[in-house]
């Protein structure tokens, strides 16, 4: 499995959104320059985790982007779902197993559900473990209640 690059830059976005002074708006231009990222794949970004309510925008002159939760209440799992539906693993059904053994049907069948069997229950431990990693312990202890950095002067 291949985690896609939206999901680090969307941990990223969330973790400087929290720890942003006072929590004031980030325009994308700021963020996608600091990450040295494409604004226009930031702002997909963006958009996935505004539509699931992780962060907040304005579009006023003085707007940008803002955490829109508690980054205390938010897993790796949380945003993966956001932006990349890695939450569920879709194996393809392809039925090659029919073209490679034809004649027998009913061990096909029982092959085929043990691997999906397997392929959900690793979805769920991997579920599991992103769920346990709140974003807030990947800071510093204290350091995004108000934010404590100004990421507009640092670009």
């Amino acid at each position: 499995m291949k985690i896609n690059r939206s999901v680090e830059q969307g941990v990223y976005v969330m973790l400087m959104l929290a720890l942003q002074k006072g929590h004031t708006p980030i325009k994308s231009q700021v963020l996608s320059a600091r990450l040295e990222v494409s604004d226009s794949y930031l702002k997909k970004i963006l958009r996935k985790l505004v539509v699931a309510g992780l962060v907040s925008s304005s579009a006023s002159k003085d707007g940008g982007f803002t955490i829109g939760c508690d980054v205390t209440t938010v897993s790796l799992l949380d945003v993966c779902s956001a932006v990349d539906a890695t939450d569920r693993l879709i194996m393809p059904e392809l039925n090659l197993a029919n073209h490679v053994f034809p004649g027998d049907k009913a061990h096909v069948a029982q092959s085929q559900k043990l691997v999906n069997h397997a392929f959900s229950e690793a979805q769920l431990a991997f579920n599991a473990k992103l769920a346990q990693v709140e974003l807030s312990s990947l800071l510093e202890q204290g350091s995004f209640q108000h934010g404590v950095v100004d990421w507009t002067t640092l670009v």
